[in-house]
């Protein structure tokens, strides 16, 4: 039994690690190569949590080394095990590791499988193909991946248990329960087809009710087959942005299984370690890459991801962190940072949010994402990218991807020393403050025909500009609308926001009618809210959702794109996609805000003008639907504003705000102005200089990419 005792338990109103009952701030530094250097310096900064990263020991002769999608892996064997926890202990005999295990097949055990590896259909050069990986539909795979697991976890625990703070797993390409991050169908490997069967059996009970919902009247639960790879990848010019579940329910169906199958394989490897510790009275953390739903908006691995079932891990007790990266698309210097997972919904299911921060320095070598020229610009990144996980109730690593030495910066370090020293002072006070709330649907996502014809553009295009707005945000899950009303969270927020709520459940229809739409808040629709409902298309159902009536289009060639008139200036926003099925609206008691450009398409005949922009007053609530995605800042901000959201600033810069502090990432040159609800006294985050007195109104002159970090003297009382 280990005397060390870790845990997640909520403090500051935020999950947060506990060592032996102490609350730490979780922050975490990760290498390929932990090198002595580094290992000191990070605990100098206050950093007290490392992890080491290796493929499960599945006992192969020589340690065979095993590509893992990046660069060849260590196996854990006891040996390199042994190696690193001597070299880190040795440099800070306070550390304390998460060792991190790839659960990928080694070369030795596929050549004693054959026929194990993942059948692709690669979309490139439109044919079948074997992948690189064993199938994760094979039981005696994964079997054997958690037997090692369990042995290796047993192993720390024996040997270096009084300095293991917890343990994470995975499988798929990079260990984050993905087929491949590629442009390729997956999985249609037999053995994954015998288990879409079984899941078939348990979704629909009967075979008549598989045959009605196919549309293929005497199929059985031993005849069904994966749908053929041209029905996902045959698009045409006026090809549908969404599946259409009275033709298409056989890829739907596909895509839900890949999801639930992988959600179910995080679920068991945190059981299989947990199991492991429940038999040595041993209590420590395990963790996992999942939830992942803030992806490039022209992904086309969406086929192959398997990361839309999120209900299963959010309710997995035995699963104590979820860990995705900072969001990839405008990390540069004046962009914005934004969760790959939705924290919000982390936070509420009271698992802590755990970021990984990979982010290239100044000092990377190999290519990966944005490659800063300087210290300085390293810098930025690196405290724009943590303000925004610790404004969300998280915490995260600092990733030195390809154990490059990427953090042997002073500068660097000296941000890094106080960020860590920031993280402890706010350990306390990690209430959100945010009054705006985003809501997407994981279920949604089984709908959609690929990130790039619609999805994309409604979740992360759209959530880089809704990080621009001048205010914080919370991002969740519109299925998590049951537990925000059970633990009262919805107050605070005066905007809501939906993203892709293509597909609303009875329940939480009825929760949105009774708990959304009242307290005077302002709820802005996207494209087709509520459109799919028991098997079909159905525009009523969208438009009693929003209040406002649209008839919908199926088919034509146009772009959805809208144009809109804001203080005597015109502009548009939306996507060059031809996004079939749409609504436009048609809404005598509505007003219309905004109208298609291509308007060839426009339904006269049926009552509307064209108009995709439409706002509509209820006695309890404002409803303004937009049909076009991408919808700028500038816009968001209006409605914002129209709701009673206070912003502190309205030139685009992203502002991170919280109980006693507020910050803010400069996206332009030039004097920035920030306005606070109630007259503060402010200091600097990071020098401590007092920098305004019993003021709303701060001006400074800042260049791209700064960040201006202000601790408060009294708490926000204009943020509740």
């Amino acid at each position: 039994m280990s005397r060390l005792r870790t845990e997640i338990k909520r403090h500051g109103d935020a999950p947060t690690i506990f060592v032996n009952d102490s609350p730490i701030t979780g922050l975490m530094y990760w290498s390929r190569n932990l090198q002595t250097e580094d290992i000191r310096r990070f605990g100098e900064s206050g950093v007290r949590l490392y992890s080491f990263l290796g493929n499960i020991d599945l006992g192969d002769p020589a340690g065979t080394l095993v590509q893992d999608g990046c660069r060849l892996c260590t196996i854990m064997t006891p040996e390199y095990i042994d190696s690193v926890m001597e070299r880190v202990l040795a440099a800070n005999p306070d550390a304390l590791l998460i060792p991190r295990f790839r659960l990928q097949a080694s070369d030795v055990w596929k050549e004693s499988n054959p026929g194990c590896l993942m059948r692709w259909f690669d979309l490139e050069t439109n044919q079948f193909t074997d992948g690189t990986m064993a199938s994760l539909g094979l039981g005696p795979w994964i079997d054997d991946a958690l037997e090692a697991l369990a042995r290796s976890v047993a192993y720390c625990e024996e040997r270096w248990g009084e300095h293991i703070a917890g343990y994470h797993s995975g499988f798929g390409h990079c260990a984050e329960h993905v087929s491949w991050w590629g442009p390729v169908i997956a999985d249609y490997h037999p053995a994954m087809r015998q288990q879409f069967r079984d899941w078939l059996r348990q979704r629909y009970g009967t075979e008549s009710a598989l045959g009605s919902a196919w549309k293929e009247p005497g199929l059985t639960f031993g005849t069904a087959e994966f749908p053929a790879p041209e029905r996902f990848a045959k698009f045409t010019p006026s090809s549908a942005a969404l599946m259409n579940p009275e033709r298409d329910q056989p890829l739907i169906d596909m895509l839900r299984f890949h999801s639930e199958h992988m959600a179910g394989l995080v679920v068991r490897q945190a059981r299989t370690v947990k199991d492991v510790l429940r038999a040595r009275d041993s209590r420590k953390l395990f963790g996992a890459f999942y939830c992942y739903s803030n992806l490039p908006a022209n992904s086309i691995s969406h086929y192959a991801g398997g990361q839309d079932a999120h209900q299963p891990v959010l309710d997995c007790p035995d699963l104590d962190y979820i860990s995705a990266p900072v969001g990839y698309s405008a990390r540069q210097p004046g962009g914005v940072s934004t969760g790959q997972t939705q924290p919000g919904s982390v936070v509420l299911a009271g698992k802590l949010y755990f970021a990984e921060d990979d982010t290239g320095t100044h000092l990377t070598q190999t290519r990966h994402n944005t490659m800063a020229a300087t210290a300085a610009q390293s810098c930025q990144m690196i405290t724009r990218g943590f303000l925004d996980v610790w404004r969300s109730g998280g915490t995260q690593w600092f990733m030195d991807l390809f154990g490059e030495g990427e953090h042997r910066d002073p500068e660097i370090m000296g941000t890094i020393d106080r960020l860590a020293a920031f993280a402890g002072r706010h350990l306390e006070d990690r209430r959100s403050t945010a009054e705006i709330a985003v809501f997407f649907s994981d279920t949604s996502l089984s709908y959609a025909k690929t990130n790039n014809f619609l999805t994309g553009n409604l979740i992360k295009q759209q959530l880089n500009e809704i990080a621009a707005i001048g205010a914080s945000a919370d991002v969740f899950r519109i299925e998590d609308l049951p537990e925000l009303v059970r633990h009262n969270r919805l107050a605070q927020y005066k905007f809501a926001i939906m993203l892709n709520v293509h597909v609303i459940s009875d329940e939480v229809r009825a929760l949105v009618e009774t708990q959304l739409k009242t307290g005077q808040r302002t709820i802005l629709w996207f494209h087709a809210p509520g459109l799919i409902h028991q098997g079909r298309f159905s525009p009523e159902r969208s438009n009693e959702l929003t209040g406002i009536h649209c008839v919908m289009q199926t088919g034509g060639r146009a772009s959805l794109i809208t144009e809109v008139l804001v203080d005597g200036r015109r502009f548009s926003y939306g996507t060059q996609r031809n996004v079939y099925p749409r609504l436009v609206a048609a809404d005598p008691q509505a007003t219309s805000l905004g109208y298609l450009v291509e308007g060839t398409w426009t339904p006269f005949r049926e009552g509307s003008d064209g108009a995709m922009l439409a706002m509509r007053e209820f006695p309890e609530f404002r409803s303004v639907w937009s049909g076009s995605p991408n919808m700028p800042s500038g816009l968001l901000a209006m409605f914002a504003e129209k709701a009673g959201v206070h912003l502190y600033c309205r030139c685009g810069s992203q502002v991170f705000h919280a109980a006693n502090w507020v910050a803010v990432h400069a996206k332009w040159d030039g004097e920035l102005e920030l306005r606070f609800p109630d007259k503060v006294t402010l200091r600097d985050a990071f020098t401590g200089d007092t920098v305004a007195v019993d003021t709303d109104l701060v001006r400074r002159t800042v260049h791209r990419g700064d960040n201006l970090v202000f601790e408060l003297e009294g708490s926000l009382r204009g943020s509740r």
